[in-house]
C-alpha cells in the first residue's frame, strides 16, 4: 500500500473517530460528510462546537489529533482554544499533550540545542510533548517581516530536549506533517 493511500486510511478512520464521538447521529453524519466533500475546515468546526456544546470528555492523546487535523487543513488557530477548552477526560492516561502557551514559546532552534542549516532563520513553537519519553513535536516558522510567525509551518521536527545522547532531530517537510506526529507517537 502507497504511503498515500495508508495516510487517506488513516485519516478516513480518525475522522470516523471523531465523529463517532458525538451523541447526534446526525452530528456525526454531518462531520463524516464535511470531509466527504471536501470541506473539512467545516466538519472541524462542526466537531468541535459539538464537543463542546455536549460537554464531551476527550483524552490528552485525542486532544492533539484533533490539533494536528486541524493544522493540516489551516485551522489550528481557528480552533486552538476550542479544542484546549474542550472537558478533559480524567480517565484517560494519553500518551502526547499539547504544551501549555508558556511552555510554546518560538525560540531559536540552537537555543534548544537543534543545529540543522535548513533552520536557520527560522522559529521552533514547541507544541506536543509525548508524556512518556519528552520528545517533543514543534512547528517551525519564519518570521515575517513585520515580527509576527509566518501563519503555516515551513517543517515540523521531533526531538528530546536536553538529549544527553545527541542524536539529531528529526526534521520533516510541511507537507509531512503525519509522520512527524507518528514517529512522536512510537516512544523509544
Amino acid at each position: 500500500m502507497s504511503t498515500e493511500s495508508r495516510y487517506d486510511a488513516y485519516e478516513a478512520d480518525l475522522w470516523n473517530r471523531l465523529a463517532s464521538l458525538l451523541p447526534s447521529a446526525e452530528d456525526a453524519e454531518s462531520v463524516r460528510d464535511c470531509r466527504e466533500i471536501g470541506e473539512q475546515e467545516a466538519g472541524l468546526w462542526l466537531l468541535t462546537q459539538r464537543l463542546l456544546e455536549h460537554r464531551i470528555p476527550i483524552g490528552d492523546t485525542m486532544r492533539a489529533e484533533i490539533e494536528v487535523l486541524a493544522e493540516q487543513w489551516g485551522e489550528r488557530l481557528a480552533r486552538h482554544d476550542e479544542i484546549a477548552a474542550c472537558v478533559r477526560d480524567s480517565g484517560q492516561i494519553g500518551s502526547v499533550r499539547l504544551l501549555s502557551d508558556d511552555r510554546a514559546q518560538p525560540t531559536d532552534p540552537a537555543t534548544v540545542g537543534i543545529i540543522n542549516a535548513a533552520l536557520e532563520g527560522l522559529l521552533v513553537v514547541p507544541w506536543i510533548e509525548c508524556s512518556r519519553c519528552g520528545r517533543v513535536l514543534a512547528r517551525v516558522h519564519a518570521l515575517e517581516p513585520w515580527g509576527d510567525l509566518r501563519y503555516l509551518a515551513s517543517y515540523y521536527i521531533v526531538w528530546l530536549p536536553h538529549d544527553a545522547d545527541g542524536s539529531e532531530p528529526e526534521v520533516f517537510a510541511e507537507t509531512d506533517l503525519h509522520s512527524a506526529f507518528d514517529l512522536l507517537l512510537t516512544c523509544s
